[in-house]
């Protein structure tokens, strides 16, 4: 970051929960492109650590993670992906093909 945004000015203080919302999934999309890059790429096999992200980023916020999950999966089903909830819905799998992965359970 080369200087704090605008909306971080003191008059926005009312608006933080709205702007701390859009950043959390704007991280959350990009940890999630990461993923598909690092991961999926490799080996469909392998699933995102929701419950590491909802610790780290929401308090563990079960309702909030939910509507992340919700949002996500949408977006990536947009665009061709498959997409599936394991392990207590604490690990998202995103596939390609037709079956879902042997791990995902």
């Amino acid at each position: 970051m080369i200087k704090f945004p605008e909306t971080l000015n003191f008059k926005n203080k009312n608006n933080f929960s709205e702007n701390n919302y859009k950043r959390l999934i704007s991280i959350f999309r990009q940890e999630i492109h990461d993923h598909i890059l690092d991961k999926v790429s490799k080996n469909e096999n392998e699933y995102f650590d929701l419950d590491y992200f909802s610790k780290k980023y929401l308090d563990n916020n079960s309702k909030e993670m939910q509507k992340f999950v919700s949002i996500i999966m949408t977006e990536l089903q947009e665009l061709g992906w498959k997409t599936s909830l394991s392990f207590g819905d604490t690990g998202l799998f995103i596939y390609s093909s037709d079956e879902k992965p042997s791990s995902c359970w």
